[in-house]
This record gives C-alpha cells, structure tokens and sequence, in this order.
C-alpha cells in the first residue's frame, strides 16, 4: 500500500476571514484630533488679514486674544475654548456686514476656527470620559 506523499487538493476548503480597515476610534486618535484642531485654527486666523477693513478691525481684538493660544498650540484649556467662543460669537455679529465678494473668505474663516473649537471639545470630552470611567471603575482616585 502506497502512503500518500501530498495531501489532495480535491477534497478541501479555505477559508478566508477579510477585516475591513476600520476606522480608528476617536480615543485612539486623541493627538491626531488635537493637532488638526491647532490647523484649523492657524489656518482661519491666517486668513483674517485678508478680509476688507470694515470686517478685520472689528475682529482685530478677539484675533489678538486667540493667537497666542494658537501660535503655542495649547487649544485644549478652557480659556483657549472661550477664547475661540468669543472669535466666533464675533464673526456671528458681524454675519450681516459680509458683502457677497468676501462671503466665501469669511465662511472659510468660521469654518476652520469652528473646526478648531469642536476639536478642542471632542478632545476634552474624550479626556473627561476617560477620567471619569476610570474613577467609577476605581482605577483612578477622585480629582479634588
């Protein structure tokens, strides 16, 4: 009786199992969110300069306020999020004075300093649920 040197391939299967690439979870990304909201935030404020007078010297003042935050990357204190506030509750007022040639800057403004505030609140929002799913699980001691 001759023993069988390889195993034939009539008689089986494979089987083969593909994992999609899934996004990484938020908690994951925690630098990554952080240092696209310090981006944005560059990014709206460099455009500032380029708005006609009418709409920069009434900015000018909440501008200077947010850029030291912005230029030491540190969005992730409250007072760089009220700073951001304010820079946007600013743009907010000033809504109706846009002229319809600088719309598309100005929207472009609000919507990188805006992109940089909810990055800011997402960040802070995971670090606080961390901290307090630790403590409920005892792994961390209630902050004083």
């Amino acid at each position: 009786m001759d023993i069988p040197t390889l195993i034939p391939t009539q008689n089986n299967h494979r089987v083969v199992h593909f994992i999609g690439n899934e996004p990484q979870r938020d908690l994951e990304r925690l630098e990554e969110i952080a240092a696209d909201g310090i981006a944005s935030a560059r990014d709206g404020l460099a455009l500032v300069p380029l708005l006609p007078t009418h709409l920069f010297n009434p900015l000018h003042d909440v501008t200077h306020s947010l850029l030291p935050y912005v230029t030491d990357r540190r969005l992730l204190n409250g007072r760089a999020r009220q700073q951001l506030e304010t820079f946007v509750e600013a743009m907010n007022r000033l809504r109706l004075q846009v002229n319809e040639e600088d719309e598309a800057l100005f929207d472009e403004i609000g919507r990188n300093v805006v992109a940089a505030l909810d990055a800011s609140n997402r960040v802070a929002d995971l670090l606080a649920a961390e901290r307090e799913i630790g403590r409920l699980r005892g792994i961390r001691e209630p902050e004083a």
